[in-house]
């Protein structure tokens, strides 16, 4: 019952972040708000309740059965092009721990060992045991990871929004809802000038700036009541096909978290529904309505990584440099690694650097669901990276200490 009523307290202080940042018009705003507001409560340690122990699974099975359910024949005959780019980006992991890892280790205060370990994209548990089986700073590894992340969240889906606008605005649209999506946050009620209006006439000018700004709050709260009657009816209409798809999602998390797979709840989930779905079942995907509320639990989840400790780490100012230079170095070199990408598999811009960003697998996922683009492309790519990071960096430490 506890866990009940902190996921609830948790989940009402996530709407009001998503409020805020949609009137602030900030890139997805329930991922974001939610992380943000309970993040920063966390760190001046205001009395929030932890996150709840099932909130983790929940959200990956959920998520994973959101873009399994996408998947089609066509899709998995479409496998063959994520080879080349899955190799590149699983390269691109390892080159980042092998090849930046020492020359941190140079140009900073960071021991080598320390270094090598802090400069991984992914795997924080399998560098979490080596640096306490090496002679490695324990706390310095998870607080440059841990942050690095977090920059990476924070501001990866303002510079992803900049890029899909203007690509609007080139009139180069992205792939499935991505246009709809974006409108859903940035459209105005069409509200005309008053007629008549003499130039400069401030009282004017005021009227019209309050009709529009009244116009548009009636206009946000009348798509969410349509986007709440249009959830619940189709939650009423299939239960028996939800329960199913819910079935499939939840055994094949379980059977892949328990094989050891990276983000196993998730991969498992969405192969499981996607061989369903191929396969003949009546699988059946949720409301994409439903999918907002999601990201709400998504930033609520990755909020707990936020503490009273990140932010006295970073001001003491010990750790400044290396994090600065590590974030740089990893997003420039993300983005070298999307035009690559979109050289030899095709794909759009975007697209590719979602499939190349350093962040969180689960995050950069939905966010790809969020903006239209194929989820099941980003997902396996890193779903390569993760596996890259997890078995070759204990290999090679395992023979080198």
């Amino acid at each position: 019952m506890h866990d009940i009523f902190a996921f609830l307290l948790l989940y009402a202080l996530g709407v009001v972040g998503w409020g805020v940042f949609s009137l602030i018009r900030a890139p997805v705003p329930p991922l974001l708000g939610a992380l943000v507001v309970i993040g920063a409560l966390r760190v001046f340690e205001a009395p929030v309740p932890a996150s709840p122990n099932f909130l983790d699974p929940a959200v990956q099975i959920m998520l994973g059965l959101f873009i399994g359910s996408k998947v089609t024949r066509e899709t998995v005959a479409d496998l063959k092009n994520l080879v080349r780019p899955a190799l590149l980006v699983a390269g691109w992991a390892l080159a980042l721990v092998f090849v930046f890892g020492p020359i941190l280790g140079r140009v900073s205060a960071l021991d080598p060992v320390t270094a090598v370990l802090s400069s991984s994209v992914g795997g924080l548990p399998e560098m979490m045991v080596l640096a306490m089986a090496t002679r490695a700073d324990i706390a310095s590894v998870a607080v440059l990871k841990l942050m690095r992340a977090v920059i990476i969240i924070a501001v990866f889906p303002m510079l992803f929004h900049r890029l899909v606008e203007s690509r609007r605005a080139g009139g180069r649209e992205g792939t499935g809802c991505a246009r709809a999506n974006l409108d859903k946050y940035s459209d105005e009620a069409e509200v005309a000038p008053p007629a008549g209006k003499p130039p400069g006439d401030r009282a004017a000018d005021d009227t019209y700036r309050d009709t529009r700004r009244e116009g548009s709050v009636r206009a946000r709260l009348s798509r969410l009541r349509e986007a709440a009657i249009s959830a619940w009816g189709y939650l009423c209409n299939r239960p028996l096909q939800l329960l199913l798809t819910l079935a499939v999602a939840a055994a094949g998390g379980v059977v892949f978290a328990r094989l050891g797979v990276p983000a196993g709840l998730m991969v498992g989930s969405i192969i499981a529904v996607a061989a369903a779905s191929v396969g003949g079942l009546p699988i059946q995907g949720f409301h994409p309505k439903l999918f907002n509320p999601l990201l709400v639990a998504l930033g609520i989840m990755v909020s707990q990584h936020f503490g009273p400790e990140t932010g006295e780490m970073l001001a003491s100012g010990a750790l400044l440099w290396p994090l600065l230079l590590s974030t740089v170095v990893v997003f420039l070199s993300a983005l070298v690694v999307a035009l690559l990408i979109r050289g030899l598999a095709g794909w759009d811009m975007p697209l590719s650097l979602l499939a190349a960003a350093p962040g969180g697998f689960t995050v950069m996922t939905a966010i790809a669901v969020y903006y239209g683009y194929d989820p099941f492309r980003v997902s396996m790519v890193h779903l390569a990276r993760l596996l890259a990071i997890k078995t070759v960096v204990p290999v090679v430490f395992a023979f080198l200490l």
